[in-house]
């Protein structure tokens, strides 16, 4: 069984050599590729670079096309070395986890073909349990009552329904159908089957678009409830981006998600249109009263 980890950095060169010097000890991992997504950040590849040695290989990606498609090209530079894996870690560099958790995850993925990929349980730094580690596929619906903060406040129950409750995490395995980016292990041989990871998102539903892609091959995704890894969030695309282009390309992503997935109509492309304009309508209150408020 061997498993290559894949860690895609944009930024984040301290939190990245951390966690690669703490993994760099697994038994569990035969390979650790580092990519850098072009980082804007003075001497930040330089800096990643240091950490090479038999087990770690950093390279940089030729543009910054967004998470799944750094994560492609660590997946491609595998097979440029020649190398072959059972197992393929997705992992931003801004999380901890365990050894033992990683086994346990791989214990899983080996008892059964049709399980093609397993997390631990996502904590935050303060050691809670974050509500969407994982959570059930947006449907065009779900995503109307998303579109703006009235619409969330109105319909509620709408938006919880698209969650796991608290009692479904007490089952230490939960079958589960999108799981979060942040750290996940994924079957390489289901990997290659639906493609690789779409591209065509820069940020925003590469979990939901994978789960679609998993679903329609019959595969089964897995939160392993017994174990966790913490996400400290560093906050890098806060820093990226201000609320009205985050907003933008949040639309984008969902655009793409519902025209290719959920195979949506000129009617629902309308509909999120007009929502995405109420939406910019509501950050001319929100965003000054956050500054106010200190958020």
């Amino acid at each position: 069984m061997k498993v290559a980890i894949i860690i895609v950095n944009y930024n984040d060169v301290d939190d990245t050599i951390k966690y690669v010097e703490t993994i760099s000890n697994y038994n569990v991992i035969n390979r650790i590729v580092v990519v850098d997504n072009l980082s804007t950040t003075i001497g930040a590849f330089e800096n990643l670079k240091k950490l090479e040695n038999e087990k770690v290989k950093v390279i940089q990606s030729e543009k910054n096309g967004g998470y799944d498609y750094g994560n492609n090209v660590g997946v491609k530079y595998l097979d440029s070395l020649g190398e072959k894996y059972d197992y393929i870690i997705v992992s931003n560099p801004d999380i901890s986890v365990s050894e033992e958790a990683i086994n346990k995850c791989l214990n899983i993925l080996e008892s059964d073909e049709k399980i093609a990929v397993v997390a631990p349980r996502m904590f935050n730094k303060e050691n809670k349990p974050i509500r969407r580690s994982s959570w059930k596929m947006r449907t065009f619906w779900l995503d109307v009552v998303h579109s703006t903060r009235i619409l969330e406040l109105l319909f509620y129950k709408v938006l919880r329904g698209g969650e796991y409750l608290e009692k479904d995490y007490q089952n230490e395995l939960l079958e589960v159908e999108a799981i979060s980016g942040a750290f996940f292990i994924i079957r390489n041989k289901t990997l290659r089957e639906i493609g690789l990871l779409d591209e065509n998102v820069f940020l925003f539903y590469e979990e939901d678009i994978l789960a679609k892609q998993l679903a329609e091959k019959g595969y089964k995704t897995i939160s392993l409830n017994s174990e966790k890894f913490i996400h400290f969030e560093s906050q890098t695309i806060g820093k990226t981006f201000n609320y009205y282009k985050k907003m933008r390309q949040l639309f984008i992503s969902k655009m793409y998600y519902h025209k290719t997935y959920n195979k949506i109509n000129v009617v629902q492309v309308l509909v999120f249109h007009i929502l995405n304009i109420c939406r910019k309508l509501e950050l001319l209150i929100e965003i000054p009263a956050r500054k106010i408020l200190g958020k």
